[in-house]
Order: structure tokens, then C-alpha cells, then sequence
């Protein structure tokens, strides 16, 4: 599940063409017969070792990475959590399932929304991690999502009865919005907006978060400009480079080099008409391996730079595509060129179809075995620092994601099947779900903390 050509069957989906909506929903209520809605609330006995899952998908990351990789996993419960998406995906598809599948992010937790810039240059908040995505039951990741909630609301100390009701909440937004955008026809849908003036008035009170409005602020000045000036120097010679700052960023060898430079040809035919156009204005003055995040630090991942005709620069980031998680667990044949090749092209799908207006440098190229997607680098792009926020502000962030997750979904007809399964008990069906999950977290977090003390882990 999940590959470019499960998405490619996506869009060629004629289920618009065949049915009404009437009739899509009302297979989602008969799916209610063999998939009661309390189902999603079932528990049961997790018989699996997470160091065994974890250092299977280490197998595909850089072995002298992982060291920090583990020190970044081991900061908190929450930044393993994100580090660990191969365990709850496990978990998920070993357990109750409403077996409504359609394109899901696959790992929607609260840390993968975020700001970043519209072709027009407008603020937006949505999805930014598709690495994951695929094609699966559709409460995987409203789950996630809400697993997340209780997971960084615990962290923060809220109480207990709060984050339950919280959640109960969320819950009820995702249900309802994706109830409401079925009332609109597939072009209204299409059009959502994402612009965080909108999202501000959807949720009563958000807009009156003034913690919020300083993260704008600090997105909005996070603009290419700012990138070349953070990463790059001026050499002796008057040529820009990137800065070496090790073991994060450093220099490549000229064979991986040359093969990057290559792949970027290829990339340029995966790109829109006028950034086609513009990319010819272009040359690579400078390529490093710059390694993020914490799920996918370890992964091979570059920055770019590009110098224009009468200058200005452009930072592009290439990274890895590996497939999910899932594919890469124990007892999984070993990953092979044929697995790997079209992930790229995979994410970026996912990436145009789920979030409401996308970053317009995306492409994708194959350099040998390896498959990589392209966007840019932090381009207005920012986040939302969750352990500042107080609890209504925190109340207002996760109400604007399981908004942003429900419009998402919607892009695809299957959701409408969605909207007639579903009804108010799905609400506390899935909250007692993850609030029995964010027990396993925290097991699976002792057992690594441990796995690397006793050096299982690196």
C-alpha cells in the first residue's frame, strides 16, 4: 500500500463518475455492520520488540548519524514519538479497522503541521511531512493525531480530565468538518483555504492568540534571504558555499557530488512549465549533505545552492525517499531498487493532493538506487513551539489540525464513505483509543532509553 502507483489509482478513481454522494455514504453507514464504530475504541496485547523495529529501519539510515539520531529520539517521550512512526503504523494495522481506505498522511502527530509560503506568497498552515503517506484505513491518522495530543499535553502537565475532553473534541471537529465539506461539491472542496487568516476564524478564540500571531511574525521573516545569509559564506575567491558545521552538515565527495548535480537534469523535467523557466536562470553553485528532523535524520539529505543571471540565490533541499516505514520492519523482504524508485514521485503526489496549495519547486529524481524529492528550504516555513503554549492555546492549536486533517481527507471521493460511517461515538471511541496508546509510548520510550544505555542501540 502507498506506492506511486496505489496513488496514481487514486486520482484515476471513477467512484465520482458511478456514484452520488447519498450513495457513498450510505455505504458508509452499512460498513458500521461489520465495522461497529466502538470497534475503533478495542485494545489489545502488543507483542513486539520497538528496539527490533527500530534498528530495522536503521539498517537504511547512515550508521554515523546514529548516534545523534538516538540523543535527538531521547530528548522526550514526544520527540520519540516522532522518531518512531514504524511502531504506532504497526500497532494500527495489527489491531480494529474501519477498512475505509483512502490517501492519509500516515503520520499526522501535532509536530508535523506547520507554516510555509503559497506561490502567492501568502502565509498558509497545513500537513508538512508526507513521507509517510499512503493508502490506509482513514482513522490512522486522526488517531496519531490524537495520540499526539494527549502525549504533548501530558508532557506539558495539563490536566487529565482537560486533555479528555480535548480530545473528545477534536475528534468531533475532524467528524464534523469532513461532514460539511461533503455538503459542498468536489470544486468547493478543492478550494479550501489553508491561509492562517481562515483557520483563525474557523476555531472561535484562536484569533486571539497572541503567542500564535509571534509565530507568524517569526515565519514570515524566515524567507530565502534569510536562509542564504544563515547557511552560506562568501569564499576568499568572492564564490558563496555553503558553511561546514559537522556532523550535520559536510562536504560530499565528488562522486556523490556529480551524481546530485546529475539528478538535478532529471528533476527540472519533474517540474511545473514556469519554475522549468525559472530553474534555466539557474546554476548549482554549491551542494552539502545537511541532515533534519529526527524521524528522518540518518536519511541521505542535501541542500543546493542555485546562483541566478545578475545574482539572487535559491536554497533547495533534496531529500531521500525511502518507502514507509512499514515496509522497511522486521520480518520485510530487504528494501530493493524496485522498492525505492518511485517514492520520490510517491511523496510529492501525496504532498499536491493533501495540503490545499503546495510549494511549487517540488519534483523528484532517481540517482542510482536511491529515490529523492525536492522543495524548498525553509522558505516562510516555521512551527509552532508547542511547549510555550498555555492550554488554551494549545486547546486552539489541535482544533485547527483535525480541521487541517479533515480537509486533507476530503480530497478523495472515499471520504464521503467516511462521512456516512461515522457518528457522534466515534468520538469517544477514539479517544479512549489513544489515551490507552499513550501508555505504549511511554513503554516503548523506557525500552529504547535502556537499549541505549546497554549499547543494543548505537
Amino acid at each position: 500500500m502507498g506506492s506511486s502507483s496505489d496513488i496514481k489509482d487514486l486520482l484515476r478513481e471513477r467512484v465520482a463518475a458511478k456514484y452520488t454522494i447519498d450513495d457513498l455514504k450510505e455505504t458508509g453507514k452499512k460498513i458500521r455492520e461489520t465495522a461497529p464504530i466502538e470497534s475503533l475504541a478495542a485494545v489489545s496485547k502488543i507483542n513486539r520488540d520497538p528496539v527490533q523495529f527500530i534498528n530495522s529501519v536503521e539498517q537504511n539510515l547512515t550508521e554515523s548519524l546514529l548516534p545523534m539520531r538516538h540523543q535527538r529520539m531521547g530528548a522526550s517521550q514526544a520527540a520519540f514519538f516522532r522518531g518512531t512512526a514504524e511502531l504506532m503504523a504497526y500497532d494500527l494495522r495489527q489491531g480494529e479497522k474501519s477498512g475505509i481506505n483512502l490517501l492519509i498522511d500516515g503520520d499526522a502527530h501535532l509536530q508535523n503541521f506547520g507554516f510555509y509560503a503559497s506561490p502567492e506568497r501568502n502565509l498558509l498552515f497545513d500537513l508538512n511531512d508526507f513521507d509517510e503517506a499512503q493508502i490506509n484505513s482513514f482513522e490512522f491518522d486522526i488517531k496519531r493525531l490524537l495520540t499526539s495530543v494527549y502525549l504533548l499535553g501530558d508532557q506539558q502537565g495539563f490536566a487529565a480530565d482537560k486533555l479528555d475532553e480535548l480530545v473528545q473534541t477534536d475528534a468531533s471537529i475532524y467528524r464534523k468538518t469532513l461532514r460539511d465539506l461533503f455538503k459542498l461539491g468536489a470544486l468547493d472542496r478543492f478550494y479550501q483555504s489553508t491561509e492562517v487568516k481562515h483557520l483563525m476564524q474557523e476555531i472561535p478564540g484562536a484569533e486571539d492568540s497572541q503567542l500564535l500571531a509571534k509565530f507568524v511574525k517569526k515565519a514570515t521573516k524566515r524567507n530565502n534571504d534569510s536562509v542564504v545569509k544563515k547557511y552560506t559564506l562568501t569564499t576568499d575567491d568572492g564564490h558563496m558555499r555553503f558553511k561546514d558545521d559537522p556532523p550535520s552538515s559536510v562536504r560530499l565527495d565528488q562522486a556523490t557530488y556529480q551524481a546530485i548535480y546529475d539528478g538535478f537534469t532529471q528533476y527540472r523535467k519533474t517540474t511545473r512549465a514556469d519554475i522549468l523557466v525559472l530553474l534555466s536562470q539557474y546554476r548549482i553553485t554549491d551542494i552539502i549533505h545537511h541532515s533534519v528532523g529526527i524521524g528522518s535524520f540518518g536519511t541521505n539529505c542535501y541542500l543546493v545552492l542555485l546562483s541566478g543571471l545578475g545574482g539572487g540565490h535559491i536554497v533547495l533541499q533534496v531529500k531521500e525517499a525511502l518507502p514507509p516505514r512499514q515496509e522497511l520492519l522486521p520480518h520485510t523482504e530487504r528494501m530493493t531498487l524496485q522498492q525505492e524508485v518511485s517514492q520520490g514521485q510517491r511523496i510529492i503526489a501525496a504532498q499536491m493532493i493533501l495540503q490545499k496549495a503546495s510549494d511549487p519547486f517540488l519534483g523528484w529524481f532517481n540517482v542510482g538506487d536511491k529515490s529523492y524529492y525536492v522543495r524548498q528550504f525553509r522558505d516562510m516555513k516555521g512551527s509552532v513551539d508547542l511547549e510555550e503554549l498555555n492550554f488554551t492555546e494549545f486547546q486552539y492549536y489541535t482544533q485547527i489540525t483535525a480541521y487541517l486533517l479533515a480537509m486533507a481527507h476530503a480530497q478523495t471521493p472515499q471520504a464521503a464513505v467516511v462521512t456516512g460511517y461515522l457518528d457522534k461515538h466515534f468520538d469517544s471511541a477514539v479517544q479512549r483509543w489513544s489515551k490507552w496508546y499513550l501508555n505504549q509510548v511511554k513503554a516503548d520510550y523506557s525500552a529504547f532509553l535502556r537499549a541505549v544505555d546497554t549499547h543494543l542501540l548505537a
